[in-house]
């Protein structure tokens, strides 16, 4: 079987302490028909001057594409530029400057997609670290299952970004993200769910590591307001039916369904902010939460109070 070219786009700011060791990995990437590009949204400390540095120095055998924004872009206007403009590949494994990627990393995510055409995205399990690229004790951050799971359109489902690859064709079908919106994440998942299926596999592919400058710590929380992701998702949903790809009764089916999650996600960051028992009651005693939903957060709580003694 022809090995197509594949794009595995390493994306960075302001990451100095943590971009050397998330070069290496794509560098030691065991696919072998690989680009790499390698990009920085206009850094303000030595961040790009150590990706330039490696990107000189390296021989091996990929092609390296070298970028540095002019200007700070910010999440998704980063993203787009590099999933749509610079990566050549048919598929882009997609990976962040101060994760870890496991060598086999995108070998595992190409074969998968090769061999299964109705899927658009896959993810592997991501195991969560310290700053240092230890394993943290507590589990919650992982995202791992135990055996293969597939979602569609109806049944959604977000798999996991900081390991995700996906066709080439999930950004370029539907376009540059809105230039308000705050995020990649779930977006990409959305789109690629509305052109085929996304397969979540039980290999270990990547160990993100949680540091102050993590986004995804409850003090940024603002950074992502809700409404500009549900919007970003409406549009596309929107162009999804003049594409012939779901029905117009799908896509009001779904905003519903999206609409009443973003207003659980609310309250949920209200209560990940402090892990209060006053907002976790705040959290589950709505009824727009299934019963099974609410024993979750409560079995959430007990497993996060545990680990906190």
């Amino acid at each position: 079987m022809e090995m197509p070219l594949v794009s595995y786009v390493l994306t960075a700011y302001n990451i100095e302490n943590f971009i050397e060791e998330s070069v290496k990995c794509a560098f030691n990437q065991t696919y072998q028909n690989l680009e790499i590009v390698l990009s920085d949204d206009c850094s303000t400390d030595k961040t790009f001057d150590i990706m330039k540095k490696m990107a000189d120095e390296y021989k091996g055998p990929h092609k390296i594409v070298l970028n540095r924004n002019e200007k700070n872009m910010g999440i998704s206007q980063h993203m787009s530029r590099c999933y749509i403009e610079l990566a050549s590949g048919e598929i882009i494994i997609a990976a962040h400057g101060d994760d870890i990627s496991v060598p086999e990393r995108t070998q595992i995510s190409v074969d998968f997609l090769l061999e299964n055409p109705e899927y658009t995205a896959v993810s592997m399990g991501v195991i969560a670290t310290d700053k240092n690229g230890l394993p943290i004790k507590t589990k919650e951050h992982n995202a791992t299952v135990d055996e293969f799971h597939s979602y569609d359109f109806e049944t959604g489902g977000n798999i996991p970004a900081p390991s995700r690859a996906f066709l080439k064709k999930v950004m370029t079908i539907f376009g540059t993200l809105n230039h308000d919106c705050p995020t990649e994440d779930e977006l990409i998942t959305f789109r690629a769910l509305m052109l085929g299926k996304n397969a979540f596999l039980p290999e270990i592919g990547v160990y993100y590591r949680k540091h102050e400058s993590s986004n995804s710590n409850p003090e940024y929380f603002d950074r992502f307001p809700l409404e500009k992701i549900l919007k970003q998702q409406n549009d596309d949903m929107e162009k999804a039916v003049e594409f012939g790809l779901i029905t117009k009764e799908q896509k009001e089916a779904k905003y519903n369904k999206l609409y009443k999650g973003m207003v659980i996600r609310k309250r949920y960051r209200r209560y990940f902010a402090d892990r209060s028992i006053s907002n976790l009651i705040k959290l589950i005693k709505p009824n727009d939460i299934s019963f099974r939903g609410k024993l979750s957060y409560i079995k959430q709580h007990i497993l996060y109070i545990n680990n906190e003694r």
